[in-house]
């Protein structure tokens, strides 16, 4: 139950992991003491790589109670943060800034979260329907109502139950569990898992004791699907019935779309990384015997800044919609990296934004050098 969602730099290309860190590195001490010659530039090179390195910044936020600290712990992401309540009574709203808001709603959104929400870029915001299994009576209702906030707010909006997450990164079911639930499998009273106090009533049999130690660790939703999957199956493992739990949470779709926004965000920020690299290198005042710009330069055109080039311009909101059939960044051959520069090349002569024309031919530019190295073109 892997809760990986951070990278450290760019997406790899292909062929092997990623370079740019190493590249970057020699390019300052080439600036600095070789033979660029130009320790001021070299400094503001590092400068603006020491920006790119850092991880994109995650805020958790949301209403007070709505269950932002849960959700937090659920994550377990480094670069995560919880900022204070929005809407609170005589406290000024969190400055909402990070590379990606994770919004928290424990129902339907109110007056207050619809304010908040509307400031927000929707490309770089998740909304959490936390505590979904008090929306309805089955987990389709709390999919339908995260899809109709979604549409409503025009943000993604998934289904959570954070509280089951964390205990099932947190935890592990015991001995104790296993034998209290197979036992309570066996029963029919659709009543039991009805609420928690029908769940603990001493009506419901004489392990009162082990009904309340298992709700104390489970909740009532995590027990109620734990039986539902025993009766299915009645030989689960613990392990097993674990990852069900851990499924039913929700907290993977979360992870795998933090994921993606993640990825994205790092893109673009290694294209910012190009622009002011491009900025110093046209700005650069040649010294004597230096060769600063020419380095700057020949990095810029090098293999691995238009693989970043290429990143920077697959993740821009304008045109990400034209990469949607992607499996991934990397062309399957040479003939895939031709075929893919040619449609980015239409992009470039279109009559789309010039932001979605910038995009376009940084994907184009990346694509014929990789169908130059494929196909030994470039040789």
């Amino acid at each position: 139950m892997s809760t990986a969602t951070e990278t450290n730099g760019p997406a790899a290309r292909p062929g092997g992991p990623a370079r740019e860190l190493d590249q970057l590195d020699h390019l300052i001490a080439m600036l600095r003491s070789g033979a660029g010659n130009d320790p001021q530039l070299s400094n503001q090179v590092g400068v603006v790589s020491a920006q790119w390195r850092r991880p994109p910044r995650i805020q958790v936020t949301g209403r007070a109670h709505a269950g932002r600290s849960t959700v937090l712990h659920a994550l377990a992401l480094m670069s995560a943060v919880e900022t204070g309540p929005v809407d609170e009574p005589g406290a000024s709203d969190p400055v909402l800034d990070a590379d990606i808001i994770v919004y928290v709603l424990s129902g339907a959104p109110l007056p207050a979260d619809r304010r908040i929400l509307a400031t927000l870029p929707p490309e770089h915001t998740v909304v959490v329907l936390n505590k979904a299994d008090a929306v309805g009576s089955r987990w389709g209702e709390a999919v339908a109502a995260a899809e109709q906030y979604s549409r409503e707010l025009g943000i993604l909006t998934l289904p959570v139950v954070a509280s089951l997450a964390v205990r099932t990164r947190a935890g592990a079911l015991n001995d104790a569990d296993m034998a209290t639930l197979q036992r309570l499998a066996g029963t029919t009273d659709p009543a039991l898992t009805l609420s928690p106090d029908l769940f603990v009533s001493s009506s419901a049999g004489p392990d009162v004791a082990e009904r309340e130690q298992l709700l104390h660790r489970w909740d009532l939703y995590g027990v109620s699907s734990a039986l539902i999957a025993l009766r299915q199956d009645p030989e689960l493992t613990p392990h097993a019935l674990l990852q069900i739990l851990h499924a039913v949470s929700g907290i993977d779709a979360l992870h795998q779309t933090l994921h993606r926004r993640y990825e994205q965000v790092s893109a673009l920020h290694g294209g910012v990384l190009l622009d002011e690299l491009a900025r110093l290198a046209a700005a650069a005042v040649p010294g004597e015997g230096g060769h600063a710009r020419d380095i700057l330069e020949d990095y810029l055109f090098g293999d691995d800044a238009l693989w970043m080039g290429l990143c920077a311009g697959l993740a821009c909101s304008d045109v990400a919609h034209l990469a949607a059939g992607y499996r991934s960044p990397s062309p399957a051959d040479a003939d895939d990296a031709l075929a893919r520069a040619a449609r980015w090349r239409a992009v470039v002569s279109s009559d789309m934004s010039p932001a979605a024309r910038r995009a376009g031919l940084r994907v184009h530019n990346g694509y014929i050098r990789l169908w130059e190295r494929m196909s030994s073109a470039g040789l």
